[in-house]
């Protein structure tokens, strides 16, 4: 019987330790993401991403809105969505995609509309935008709501 509860405590340890472990990642990488951007001391504009990788010339606006019509209208899953929506594989897209999908995830259509709004908001700014400017914008436009 002692052999069984030894077993059993021993268990129990391991699955605390991993508790812990989890709780404490978490909150580490909910504190960075809070400091928000890395600054150089005297600039006034943030670091990018992804500063290492120089980036092909990304998706148009225009482009974009009209892929994100036809996906919505063939009621897309995420993984046509992503695949479609970043061609190049592009990291910031893909990261700013990853934003978008988290809290639709299982109603990719509302995270469609969000893109597609935003698309609309950028275009009657900046007709010469880029997929990037409109997946910003969608990420700012819905932070009210799912954050």
């Amino acid at each position: 019987m002692s052999v069984e509860l030894g077993s059993i405590l021993k268990a129990l340890a391991i699955v605390v330790t991993i508790i812990v472990l989890v709780s404490l990642f978490s909150k580490r990488k909910k504190r960075r993401k809070a400091s928000g951007p890395l600054r150089i001391q005297g600039e006034s504009s943030p670091l990018p991403f992804e500063m290492a990788t120089s980036v092909a010339a990304r998706m148009p606006a225009a482009e974009l809105l009209s892929r994100l019509q036809l996906l919505r209208g063939g009621n897309a899953q995420w993984d046509a969505i992503l695949s479609d929506l970043n061609p190049d594989g592009d990291p910031e897209v893909e990261r700013l995609l990853s934003e978008i999908r988290g809290p639709h995830l299982f109603v990719p259509h509302v995270g469609l509309s969000v893109m597609e709004e935003a698309c609309k908001r950028i275009l009657a700014i900046s007709p010469n935008a880029d997929a990037l400017e409109v997946l910003r914008q969608a990420v700012r436009s819905q932070e009210p709501f799912v954050r």
